[in-house]
C-alpha cells in the first residue's frame, strides 16, 4: 500500500473508533471497552466484542429490535453493574441467584432465561428462569450435587415424594419442561441415572444401570409386583394380547381384555418425546412396547395400563 493510502486508511480507522463507541447499545455504554468490534450476522443480529480495562473480553449479541440475546465474559466474570442492568429485577431478587458467586454468561431465549456462573467454591453452575414469571425452572451443577434449596424450589412435593426420586443419592441437573420434570444425577453407588416425572410424581421415563445389585432394579421389581397384585386373576391367566398403538384393543384368548386407551397412551408417550412405536403387547396387567426414546435410541418400554413407564431397557 502506498504511504498516502496507508495514512488515509489509518486516519479513517481512528476516526471510526469514537463513532463506534457512540453507537453502542445503552447496556454497553460506559464500560470503557477497548479493541471494540461489531459484526452483523446473517439473521440481522449484531454482535459486539471488546475488552474491559482489566483484560476481560466481553461479547454481547442483540436482535433486530435491540433486545439482548447473549452476554458473555470469555475469560473472566461479567461486572456486577452489567449483570444488574441486564437481568430483570425479579430474577435479580430471586433467592437462587445467591448461589452464583459470579456470573459469566447470560442468555435470553423465548422459552427461558439462562444464567451461567460459578458458586463460592468455583464450581460451574447454571440457573434457568421462566422469562415471563421469573420462576426458577432449572438448575445444573458441573460437579457434586445441587443445593437442596434449589431442588425444593423447582420440584413440587409430589415429585420429591415419588418413590423413584428417593433412589437419587444426588442431583446434578433439574429441568422443568411444561408439566414434566427431568432429573439427572447419581445413585448411592455413584452410577449415573436419569428420569422424567410428571407433576403428580408419575414416571414418564427412566434410564440407569439395571444390574441385580442396583437399588433401582429392586425398586422396579417392587413396582412391577404391585402392578401384578392389582391385576385380577383372569388377566394374569390370559395369553398374550397385541394391539397396534392408536388402534382398538383386540380380544384376548380366554377372556376379555381390560379396557386400554391406546390413543391416550400414544399421546402420553409422544408428549414425553418417544416415537416409532411398535406393537403394544399385554401380559396380564403389564404392557410392553418397542419405541425410540427422546435420544433416538431403540428401547423396550414396560408400561402400566395408563401408559406410565415402569421400565426402559435398550434394544
Amino acid at each position: 500500500m502506498k504511504p498516502f493510502a496507508l495514512a488515509t486508511a489509518m486516519a479513517a480507522l481512528l476516526a471510526a473508533g469514537p463513532a463506534l463507541s457512540q453507537d453502542l447499545p445503552p447496556l454497553l455504554q460506559g464500560l470503557d471497552l477497548g479493541r471494540l468490534s461489531v459484526e452483523t450476522k446473517r439473521d440481522g443480529q449484531r454482535e459486539y466484542e471488546g475488552r474491559l480495562p482489566d483484560g476481560t473480553e466481553i461479547e454481547a449479541r442483540f436482535d433486530l429490535a435491540g433486545n439482548l440475546v447473549k452476554l458473555e465474559a470469555d475469560d473472566g466474570s461479567l461486572p456486577a453493574a452489567l449483570v444488574e442492568a441486564a437481568l430483570p429485577a425479579p430474577v435479580r431478587a430471586h433467592s437462587g441467584m445467591a448461589f452464583l458467586a459470579r456470573v459469566t454468561e447470560i442468555k435470553f431465549d423465548p422459552r427461558h432465561l439462562e444464567i451461567e456462573g460459578r458458586d463460592a467454591d468455583g464450581i460451574e453452575m447454571k440457573l434457568r428462569f421462566d422469562p415471563s414469571s421469573a420462576r426458577l425452572i432449572g438448575a445444573e451443577i458441573k460437579h457434586g450435587a445441587l443445593p437442596q434449596a434449589l431442588v425444593d424450589e423447582i420440584l413440587p412435593p409430589a415429585v420429591r415424594n415419588a418413590e423413584i426420586f428417593g433412589t437419587f443419592a444426588s442431583l446434578g441437573s433439574i429441568r422443568a419442561e411444561g408439566d414434566s420434570y427431568g432429573l439427572r444425577g447419581r445413585d448411592g453407588s455413584g452410577a449415573r441415572m436419569r428420569a422424567q416425572l410428571d407433576a403428580s410424581g408419575a414416571v414418564l421415563r427412566f434410564r440407569g444401570d439395571d444390574d441385580d445389585g442396583n437399588p433401582r432394579a429392586r425398586m422396579h421389581d417392587r413396582m412391577k409386583e404391585r402392578m401384578e397384585r392389582r391385576g385380577d386373576e383372569g388377566s394374569r391367566r390370559a395369553g398374550e394380547h397385541r394391539a397396534p398403538m392408536g388402534g382398538p384393543a383386540a380380544p384376548m384368548m380366554g377372556g376379555a381384555a381390560a379396557p386400554i386407551d391406546t390413543v391416550a397412551i400414544n399421546r402420553r408417550l409422544s408428549e414425553a418425546g418417544y416415537g416409532d412405536f411398535g406393537l403394544l403387547q399385554q401380559r396380564g396387567p403389564r404392557l410392553s412396547l418397542q419405541a425410540t426414546n427422546p435420544d433416538g435410541e431403540p428401547v423396550t418400554l414396560e408400561l402400566d395400563p395408563t401408559g406410565e413407564i415402569l421400565r426402559e431397557t435398550a434394544r
